[in-house]
């Protein structure tokens, strides 16, 4: 018997066609080509709350500096000046009210200690929301000047005419209810743009609404929309919401990108930055095309966008 009787058969390695490969490879790149270059198919729908503003927006941060944060005495003082839109964050009292107030607790901005939601609306009001305000001088002249912090329903009460962007700052129960019957009943419809960072809380306030009012994205949908734009992905992103709202740099990223601008223009969407306080920065925003700045100084940036010309 041969010793190669029982030696392993090896078959010949089938050579690979290389016009057939470099013709497959040539269709696949072809497709994701098209696939990246499609024209999105969604645009938002132009909300009833832009239809009347002028860009580039001034937007004035919990009220604007010159007055307490998130304080009827300083949203007065942004409306008269000029200010297109009145920014304040809001908080549920234990007795369920909505109030504008950033933290969760009243510790920096009062004279109080604790959370928000351990006092009920009236034990709120007994705290001063002028206490902690100190001005260039070092000095606090707010205190014992009979500030509060405001409810969501003296706001709409003292400023019915205003537009305004009222961020949800942590899940309260029914809070995403509470705030559009509130809306509702002061017809403020079409002057409120809702934003928060949890995307949830921005979901479940679409749903309550029915869709009727403007939103803003929350982290996940802003790291969607950058991600994908950063990556030349743009066409893949389906918009759910009528604004992002970013600041102007993010972890590795910069985010003052004519990409992210252009982007939002062909959803039919606006691009906002916060919280910028330079002159400077405010400047090359406003010539980069961004559609509205969140600020602590509206004044300072309406100055600005009529020196350039710009409204």
């Amino acid at each position: 018997m041969s010793i190669y009787n029982n030696a392993p058969i090896y078959k010949a390695k089938k050579r690979r066609n290389p016009v057939k490969y470099i013709i497959m490879s040539m269709i696949f790149l072809l497709l994701i080509t098209i696939i990246i270059t499609f024209p999105s198919e969604t645009k938002r729908e132009t909300k009833p709350f832009f239809q009347e503003l002028e860009t580039p927006l001034v937007i004035a941060h919990r009220g604007g500096s010159t007055y307490p944060e998130n304080t009827l005495s300083a949203f007065e003082h942004s409306a008269k000046n000029g200010a297109d839109i009145l920014e304040f964050d809001i908080h549920m009292t234990k007795d369920g009210h909505l109030v504008a107030i950033h933290d969760k607790t009243v510790d920096r901005t009062t004279d109080g200690q604790g959370a928000v939601d351990s006092f009920t609306l009236s034990e709120l009001k007994q705290l001063d929301a002028g206490y902690s305000y100190i001005d260039q001088n070092g000095q606090f002249p707010f205190r014992n000047q009979g500030i509060t912090i405001p409810t969501v329903t003296e706001i709409f009460e003292q400023f019915p005419n205003s537009y305004m962007n009222i961020e949800i700052k942590a899940q309260y129960p029914d809070i995403e209810q509470k705030l559009w019957e509130l809306i509702q009943d002061f017809n403020m419809e079409n002057n409120v743009l809702i934003a928060s960072f949890n995307q949830k809380i921005i979901d479940q306030f679409n749903q309550v609404s029915g869709g009727k009012a403007a939103i803003s994205g929350g982290k996940a949908e802003v790291t969607k929309f950058v991600l994908l734009h950063k990556f030349f992905l743009g066409n893949f992103y389906r918009p759910k919401v009528d604004v992002i709202q970013i600041p102007t740099e993010q972890s590795i990223f910069n985010l003052v990108d004519k990409k992210l601008i252009r982007g939002v223009s062909k959803l039919n969407m606006q691009l906002h930055y916060w919280t910028i306080n330079e002159p400077e920065e405010m400047e090359k925003l406003l010539l980069q095309g961004a559609d509205g700045i969140i600020t602590d100084k509206p004044e300072v940036l309406i100055e600005l966008i009529e020196q350039l010309g710009l409204k």
